[in-house]
Order: C-alpha cells, then structure tokens, then sequence
C-alpha cells in the first residue's frame, strides 16, 4: 500500500503539467463487523482498508489500494435441526486471511469518461482476477449524464475432488484448506465467471435535487456452493456437501434521490432496489440517510435500511429437509438463499478541517466514525438462526492535498 501510493504521488508530481497541481486523496479506514451467536457460534471480521488517488490535470486520475480481512469465529458442521438425528453436534472454529489489491486509472474530458481497473483478491481456498471497465457522459446541456460499467471475474475455488461421486448425494466437503491450489489429488479447483453489467442514467433536476435510476446484470457460471457446508437432507441421514446450481443470472433496477437542504445545511437521500434472480429469490430494499451540518466542521449521518427476501426455489427448512427431502438435486444450508427481513440503523459523525490558507499542502483533514446494528428476522429453523443481530463499527480518516 505505501508503495503504491509513493508510486501515485511521484507520477502525479512528474506528469503534471507546470504550473498544474496535482490533487492527491489517501484514505484508510478499519472497520469492525461482529455477529454473535448461541453457543460462541458467532463470526468477527477485521477490515483494515487502505486507498490513494491522484488526479492530474483534470484529465486523468490515478487510484490504488489494498484491504484485509481478518475473518475467525466458528459455524455449524452440518446444516440440520438442533434436535434431530445426526444434527450438529458442535461447531467448527476458523480463522482465514483474505487480501486484496487493486489499481486503475481514469481520463475525463469536458463532456465524457472512461476508466479501467484491475483488482486481485487472495486467500487459502479462493482466488480471484476481476478487471472492470466503464464510461459516462453527459448530455442535454450536462443536465443528464449516462454511464455504462462492465466487469469480469475470474475466479477459482478450492474443492473436494469429487468427480467419482455417482450421485450428488454423495458429495463429501471439504474439511481443510491445507494443499489447495497444489497438486493434492484429493483436492481440485473449480471455476467461477461472473459477467456484471451496470447501465445507470443521472438527472439534474434542480440545484437541490439529484436523481438516479439504473439496472445490474449478472450472470454467474460455475461452482458457487460452499465447499465446506454440509446439509442433512432424507430421513435416512445422509449429509452430503452443499450442492447448487452452477448458472445463476441476477436482475436488479434502482432508483435513487439526493436532495439538499441548505436552510438547515443538511442533505437528504433515498434509495429503493428490486431484486430478483434464476434461483427464483425475489427481493426489495429501501434506504434512507440524513446527513446535516452541526457547525462549521461537524457532520451527523443517520441511515436507515429495510431488506426483506424470499428464499431460493430449493431452499428448505432444516426440519423440511429432513422430511419432505430436498427440493430437486439441490441443496443450501445458505442463510442468504432462506427467507429473511433485515433492518440496518446507523450513526456517523464526521470531522472536517479545510485549509486557511490558499497555499497550504494539506487542503482538507476527514475524520469518521461509524456505527451501526443490523438485525435479522429469519424462520427458528434457518442457517445461523441463533444469530440475530451484528454490529458494525469503523474508524475512518481522510487526507487531501
């Protein structure tokens, strides 16, 4: 990260033409996710984050960054009903490291954009290449601006070999991320591609108001189950790996709005989002913040979210999977893929220090804090019904020069 952002300062500073200023942002934040549950079955997540871009000129801009995280708790070893037969007798604890790097760069002309990107997530069990590409302009005296952004994911995961397995029933998991990506031949690597498409149209609509409406396009091919869950499906005990369907394609439109508030300095935003995919999982987000002035320096945010989903035309129950069996030749012991509402309320306040003098080095200091509870409303008989809530926290500091 520190090498990267030399690096971004040092072609500023070079390709700037004289007379010119380059403006340079670094930013890093930390950022804390804690989800307990019954029986210290809960998840933490460490997030350390770091960012720097350069603009130069005003026609070309640099970025770059690096993130972690730190991931430990520990989650049931098979997805069944706490009281039935061969249910989960305890759970298994974890800790896993995932990294990422990314860079890009923009060029921006009075009326048009492109920029580009590439990004490379790593861990013990999952690597991932993603390169982005996107445009906007403007047009109708810039009172409209259309933007298009398309990016691909090249993704790899480690899995249990089963390519003997005659049926899926007898898919076994995988139980450690040791020898992965080597040549273990009881292990191999699946791949998954994901084509993302985000067409998104801006009004102008006044001084005050901004407006916003776009649309995603996914489309996800290969191997997305977890290769560690393991769901007891039948009444006869069998606890197969997780198995879903490989092709998923996912549809999403939205619509946004920032209205400013000058008579008591505050701004207001609102966001609403439908959601629906080929695993037939339907879902509808509104969101709401409020951010307002409190002197010269101080700014309070609140934010305010609703999400409510259906689950996926395979899901069933713990108990129902026990019962009626599985829903097809698939299976999820995915908390995400059930039937839940979640509710997001939150605070940030923020400190904001602009320079006094025209000449200084340093044009603006940004410092955040953040904290928020999220809980969940899913079925008693859900994957990690035991955790209801999760709290997020960070620490955020921004310096532009």
């Amino acid at each position: 990260m520190r090498r990267a952002a030399r690096l971004i300062v040092l072609l500023a500073v070079a390709t700037a033409p004289a007379g010119a200023r380059a403006h340079v942002e670094g930013a890093s934040r930390v950022t804390l996710f804690s989800e307990p549950g019954k029986g210290g079955s809960g998840i933490s997540v460490v997030h350390p984050q770091g960012d720097v871009s350069a603009d130069l000129a005003d026609t070309l801009s640099l970025n770059a960054g690096y993130e972690v995280d730190v991931v430990s708790g520990s989650t049931p070893r098979i997805f069944g009903p706490s009281s039935g037969p061969d249910a989960v007798s305890g759970a298994t604890k974890f800790k896993d490291l995932r990294q990422a790097a990314h860079a890009g760069f923009g060029i921006q002309s009075s009326i048009i954009g492109v920029s580009a990107g590439y990004s490379y997530g790593w861990e013990s069990d999952y690597k991932s290449h993603t390169g982005s590409v996107a445009a906007h302009g403007d047009f109708l005296d810039r009172n409209f601006t259309l933007s298009l952004a398309y990016t691909r994911n090249f993704d790899f995961v480690c899995d249990q070999n089963n390519d003997a397995a005659a049926s899926p029933l007898e898919l076994q998991a995988l139980t450690s991320s040791q020898g992965c990506f080597t040549a273990e031949p009881s292990l191999v690597t699946r791949r998954l591609d994901v084509h993302t498409f985000e067409p998104a149209l801006t009004w102008t609509a006044s001084p005050r108001l901004v407006l916003q409406t776009g649309a995603t396009l996914q489309v996800a091919d290969g191997f997305q189950a977890s290769p560690y869950r393991r769901v007891l499906v039948g009444s006869q005990g069998h606890t197969p790996q997780e198995h879903v369907p490989g092709l998923r394609q996912r549809y999403a439109v939205f619509v946004r709005g920032n209205y400013a508030l000058p008579f008591i300095k505050a701004s207001l935003s609102m966001m609403g989002r439908a959601y629906r995919d080929t695993w037939d999982l339907r879902a509808a987000t509104g969101e709401a913040a409020l951010q307002k002035y409190l002197g010269p320096s101080i700014i309070v945010g609140l934010r305010g979210r609703y999400h409510q989903q259906g689950g996926a035309v395979f899901y069933r129950t713990a108990t129902n999977y026990i019962v009626d069996g599985p829903a097809g030749q698939y299976w999820t012991g995915d908390r995400e893929l059930s039937p839940m509402k979640t509710i997001l309320a939150g605070v940030k306040l923020s400190y904001l220090r602009r320079a006094q003098q025209p000449d200084a080095v340093l044009d603006e200091l940004e410092l955040g804090v953040k904290a928020e509870m999220l809980l969940y409303r899913i079925d008693p008989d859900a994957p990690n019904a035991s955790r209801k809530s999760a709290f997020i926290t960070q620490v955020a500091l921004a310096l532009r020069f």
